[in-house]
């Protein structure tokens, strides 16, 4: 039979290899497909964003081409005027102002037209609004003084702004140099006459590109104020967009230099989030149905498996013997169970009647009660027998039996088992012993009917309450409650174990004379075999001195030895509540770092008695000077640190740093000497500073360090990191 089971098993572990490998596959499968379709999701949205960027670069690239005709129509325009000096040598006034303002009458984007002979402005159109420019020496003007001596030293026209000017606007001032054009020379070769300078309205350039249209779709900023590009200022539009990564980047051309503009679309690629959300979906879909289906199959090969598994556990590892035999009584199927009980083999005992594997005084009743059993037709066997094992020891063996019945109903035999009750006859022979300690136990033990009734206690109970058994069997009295009946412990428990059948914990109780006192209580329920509550078990102990235990280790956990002070790890955890806090309020936390200036040279001197007292002094002080929200630690040799936990400003902060400078001014008197210590201090501001502890300790650090390095102690306020 073992050979037997050996194969199955066998043949078991193979088939859930290939099931195994088939659900493997299947998972691999449907994974690569989501990832395929992710890809080509991926793939079809990278095309469709690269087709948009084209068709918006190329739109840019109109905006650029627009905004340089515009600029370029402007500053070409008095090009005429700029010739007819070159080549006259200069220009008469009343000349200048005709063909001024012909060019004023054909460009409205020109704000004015000067000229200025040796940089003199001595020629102006129109003259109204701008008297004031006439005689303005523009060389060594503090503001334009700068575009005019680089026009000179390029010997080309320059772009200067854009500029606010006084009469309002904003404009790009062109200059342009004249050089006088001889006869006999090349045009422009001779001596240097002076400029001519014109404003261009800024806003009406930006008008003509289309970058003012409210239809426009596009954010838009320009940097390169006079024509210096990416390098230039910015001068127009949201400065951010310089510093997106989805931005457009184009140069704009301006004379001999340039602009840079970044654009920003308003809106997405049409249909791009759909691809995106859909591919995504898709392949979610396919994963999650992949696993799903996958599981599915697990599941129920997983039940297939555990089903025969629980048969072939159920038969040949039950410690309860099942058993088969024929309407003759001879025994059929007998499970491995019997072998450790019987001490022979299941194979050896097939094939007998099961009344001879019996004890021989009892295998005749067995024998008559089983033939009554079996004609009745009817019912249920359950009969106590004993049996003898292969070492000759009795055993008691209880033995449940059924009618089995072939498809046609006729009674084939019998199904049971034979259960080994020799361990549960000891135990109500233990029950005595336990009886026993019931009444030795140095816990106390209260037993409760299932209406809450007290039935018994034990003598520790009264040793621990005061509480004699008369006062309270056959009451149902809180034992832990307060002798008047109010505060009770176990009525607010009642909710907790509610229909559970055990409860554990630690509670308060309070006995006879009114004393309070910890206990570890746990509640058991005790039910009989229809699951009827019948009991509950009450045992409990004090523990007064385990939790006074408890609570000095916690507290040598949290604080420094020496100074009694909170130590780093009791700092970290209030600082965590105090910033959840803060983040809910709305209010800062401040945090003060410091160590002691001259504590060491003291140390050295006097001895570590000395620097002892003195660290304890410094706690003593630091203690009296903060509030009782706030924390004072230690948190090094001569390091300490005091976090405030609601700060409304940073002079509320200073104030306790001069307090503090204050109050470790007072000198400690060691053997008739008064010692003393100064102190420097770093103050750093939660969330200003840092957000974590680490990062306050650190900038509160360093400004400590610098009220140092400055001398004479007191305090500096941390730089945000």
């Amino acid at each position: 039979m073992a050979h037997r089971n050996r194969c199955l098993g066998g043949k078991g572990m193979r088939a859930r290899s290939r099931q195994s490998m088939g659900l493997a596959v299947l998972l691999v499968v449907g994974l690569a497909a989501a990832a395929l379709g992710l890809l080509v999701g991926t793939l079809a949205s990278e095309s469709l964003l690269e087709r948009w960027r084209a068709e918006r670069l190329s739109e840019l690239g109109g905006i650029r081409a627009r905004l340089e005709g515009a600029l370029s129509g402007a500053t070409n325009l008095t090009a005429g005027l700029v010739a007819d000096v070159a080549m006259e040598g200069g220009i008469d006034p009343h000349k200048f102002a005709r063909h001024a303002r012909e060019l004023m009458t054909e460009r409205s984007l020109l704000r004015n037209i000067a000229l200025a002979p040796d940089n003199v402005i001595a020629m102006m159109y129109p003259m109204q609004g701008n008297e004031a420019a006439l005689g303005l020496d523009l060389l060594n003007h503090p503001q334009q003084g700068v575009s005019t001596r680089r026009m000179l030293e390029i010997r080309g026209p320059v772009l200067a702004g854009p500029l606010d000017l006084a009469q309002g606007g904003r404009a790009l001032i062109h200059r342009v140099p004249i050089y006088r054009s001889p006869a006999d020379g090349l045009p422009r070769s001779g001596d240097y006459w002076g400029l001519m300078s014109t404003p261009v309205d800024f806003d009406g350039l930006l008008r003509e590109a289309g970058l003012l249209d409210h239809r426009l779709s596009y954010r838009i900023a320009l940097r390169g104020v006079d024509g210096l590009g990416e390098g230039g200022a910015v001068f127009w539009g949201d400065a951010a967009l310089f510093d997106d990564p989805d931005a457009f980047l184009l140069d704009v051309r301006v004379l001999e230099g340039s602009w840079r503009m970044a654009a920003r679309p308003l809106g997405a690629p049409a249909g791009l989030e759909g691809i995106v959300w859909g591919s995504r979906i898709l392949s979610l879909l396919l994963a999650v149905l992949t696993i799903a289906l996958v599981y599915k199959i697990d599941r129920v090969n997983r039940r297939l498996a555990d089903s025969e598994q629980l048969h072939r556990e159920t038969a040949e590892q039950l410690q309860d013997v099942l058993f088969r035999t024929d309407e003759r009584q001879r025994v059929t199927y007998l499970s491995p169970a019997w072998t450790p009980l019987s001490g022979r083999e299941p194979e050896d005992c097939l094939g007998v009647p099961w009344s001879t594997l019996l004890h021989p005084a009892d295998s005749p009743r067995a024998r008559r009660t089983y033939t009554d059993f079996i004609a009745a037709r009817a019912g249920d066997y359950d009969e106590s027998f004993r049996l003898q094992d292969g070492e000759g020891r009795v055993r008691e063996v209880q033995v449940r039996a059924a009618l089995h019945r072939d498809a046609g109903e006729e009674v084939a035999g019998t199904v049971g088992v034979i259960m080994d009750v020799t361990e549960r006859k000891r135990l109500e022979a233990r029950l005595e012993v336990a009886a026993r300690m019931f009444e030795r136990s140095g816990e106390g033990i209260v037993v409760f009917d299932g209406d809450g009734r007290i039935q018994s206690v034990n003598p520790a109970f009264t040793r621990i309450t005061g509480y004699a058994a008369g006062e309270m069997i056959g009451t149902r009295r809180d034992p832990f409650a307060r002798p008047d009946g109010q505060e009770g412990v176990l009525e607010p428990l009642r909710l907790e174990w509610g229909e559970g059948d055990f409860w554990q914990g630690e509670v308060d109780g309070v006995r006879r004379d009114g004393t309070c006192y910890p206990m570890a209580l746990s509640v058991t329920a005790v039910r009989d075999e229809n699951g009827v509550l019948t009991e509950r078990v009450a045992i409990f102990s004090d523990i007064s001195e385990r939790r006074a235990t408890l609570e000095h280790v916690r507290h040598l956990a949290l604080h420094d030895s020496l100074t009694g002070l909170a130590n780093r790890v009791l700092l970290a955890s209030r600082f965590e509540q105090g910033a959840a806090l803060a983040r809910r309020e709305g209010h800062g936390m401040a945090l003060l770092y410091f160590d002691l200036d001259g504590f060491k040279p003291l140390n050295d001197r006097y001895g570590h008695e000395a620097g002892d007292r003195m660290l304890r002094h410094v706690a003593a002080q630091l203690t009296e000077e903060v509030r009782q929200s706030d924390t004072v630690a230690r948190v090094g040799g001569d390091e300490f640190a005091v976090l405030l936990g609601r700060m409304g400003t940073l002079a509320d902060a200073e104030k306790v740093a001069a307090k503090v400078v204050e109050a470790l001014a007072q000198p400690l008197v060691w053997h008739g000497e008064q010692l003393r210590v100064g102190v420097s201090i770093g103050i750093g501001l939660y969330p200003l500073h840092g957000e974590t502890l680490d990062e306050l300790m650190r900038v509160a650090d360093r400004a400590m360090y610098q009220a140092k390095t400055d001398g004479n102690g007191g305090w500096r306020v941390a730089r945000p990191a």
